[in-house]
Parts: structure tokens; C-alpha cells; sequence
């Protein structure tokens, strides 16, 4: 499928990695396009438990977005099969990765249905632009490391696109359904955590 566009190979070429690519920028590519999620969930929870409701129900619709969105992706992995670029002997590999499907990608979905999920819901902007860049230099850097084809990653960003406006267009049937049940729940843990520190 890939290569059957040939723009889609044409870019691939002009964003992997050069034999004369610096180490540093490599590096820095590889911990970009491995490292990105853990660093976002880590930085998520932070603003879970240090912020309000309000943006704790941003969240939550980003949180629905991004679920949706992998869902997508576990689709497209069960009904068609996608080679990499070093499975087509296609440019340079710089970042180990395992056989399976190339479209879409999975970090980059993760990281912009998020960040558009918080865009749409017209939380945390600032945030939600932040998330957005990481998903971009997430995208970079596996096409530059010769794990994915640019296609793939248009394909995530359609994908986490439609998935965030779909959120927050139900994000307002899903309130008393699952967001108040989450936020009780959230109220409930830390009242509970609260009193024990204080004995």
C-alpha cells in the first residue's frame, strides 16, 4: 500500500536519516520516537491531581478520543498489513522495531488524539499544543529513524482528528454516563488518602 504512492516514498526518502546523519540528532531522535508516550502519561497525571474538575474533564475527553483512536488503529492491524520500510528494503533503519503493520502509527496516534482531544475540548489549550508538537516530533523522528512511512503518520492524524471532534461532541452525553462517575470516584480516592496522611 505504501508504496503505491509514489509522494508517500518520495518524503520518506527526504526525511530518513542521511549515512552521514549526526549521532546527537539520532539519538536524540531515538529517545524522541521511543520515549514520547511515557513522558506524556507521566506529565498527564501530574496535571490530574494538580489541577480541577474542569481540567480533569478536559482530560477525560481526550482520554475518549485517544481510546477511540487506537481502537481505529487495532482495526486497521486486524483487516490489512502495511510492511515497514526496512521490511521493503527501503532506506535507513536507525531504531530497532518488531514486524507488524506500519499504518497508522500508534505512538503518533496516542500522542495527537490527546492533544487534539484537549484542543477540542477547549481545555488546556496551551497544553493541548504542547501535545500536539510532541506528536509531530513524534512523527519526525520514526520516519527519520526508518520505522515508518510519512503516509502512516498522515494517516494518525486523520485518524486522531476525527476521534477528538467525535469526543467532544459526545462529551456532553458521556458527563453524567461515565465524566462524573470518574470525578466522584477521583474525590472519593483523595479524600481517603487525605485522611490517612493525617493520622
Amino acid at each position: 500500500m505504501e508504496t503505491h504512492f509514489p509522494l508517500n516514498v518520495a518524503l520518506f526518502h527526504a526525511i530518513n536519516a542521511d549515512p552521514d546523519a549526526s549521532p546527537i540528532i539520532v539519538n536524540i531522535a531515538r529517545v524522541i520516537a521511543s520515549s514520547s508516550p511515557e513522558v506524556v502519561i507521566v506529565l498527564l497525571l501530574l496535571v490530574w491531581f494538580r489541577h480541577g474538575a474542569a481540567e480533569r474533564r478536559a482530560l477525560m475527553v481526550a482520554g475518549v478520543a485517544t481510546l477511540a483512536g487506537l481502537a481505529i488503529n487495532f482495526i486497521f492491524a486486524s483487516t490489512m498489513y502495511a510492511p515497514r520500510p526496512f521490511e521493503l528494503g527501503i532506506g535507513r533503519t536507525l531504531l530497532a522495531h518488531r514486524l507488524e503493520t506500519s499504518f497508522p502509527s500508534d505512538h503518533v496516534t496516542f500522542l495527537l488524539s490527546l492533544g487534539f482531544g484537549l484542543l477540542a475540548s477547549r481545555g488546556m489549550p496551551r497544553l493541548a499544543w504542547v501535545l500536539i508538537g510532541v506528536g509531530v516530533a513524534t512523527a519526525w523522528a520514526r520516519v527519520y529513524l526508518g520505522v515508518h512511512f510519512p503516509l502512516d503518520m498522515a494517516g494518525s492524524a486523520v485518524i486522531s482528528l476525527s476521534v477528538a471532534l467525535l469526543s467532544a461532541t459526545l462529551a456532553g452525553h458521556l458527563d453524567g454516563i461515565f465524566f462524573a462517575r470518574v470525578e466522584r470516584v477521583h474525590r472519593a480516592l483523595v479524600s481517603r488518602f487525605a485522611k490517612t496522611g493525617k493520622k
